[in-house]
């Protein structure tokens, strides 16, 4: 199993936003596939946990989208405001890779 994750890590880091869509489109055949082929009886239960997961995971996509991050995942950093360091700010350049 371990096998299998690295290799999916590795797969999806090579992906852009075509490979992305094309995946969301594949899946979103596969749910309508599954929502086409079941029972009415189940549907409502199936249509209520759908909903939810839809709206939490666009709430999330949104909040990393924004960048906003929740308040209490978030750690606070402690700044030592007397440090007598002479040195200033240091400000660092890379080039980008071409």
């Amino acid at each position: 199993m371990r096998r299998i994750k690295e290799f999916l890590e590795s797969f999806i880091v090579e992906f852009d936003w075509k490979d992305i869509t094309i995946f969301k489109l594949c899946l979103t055949a596969f749910g309508i596939m599954i929502g086409i082929s079941l029972p009415r009886k189940n549907k409502k239960a199936i249509l209520a946990a759908s909903g939810a997961v839809f709206i939490v995971s666009t709430i999330l996509l949104f909040c990393g989208l924004f960048d906003v991050s929740c308040p209490f995942c978030q750690k606070e950093e402690e700044f030592d405001f007397d440090d007598d360091d002479e040195n200033g700010l240091v400000m660092k350049i890379s080039a980008a890779d071409e």
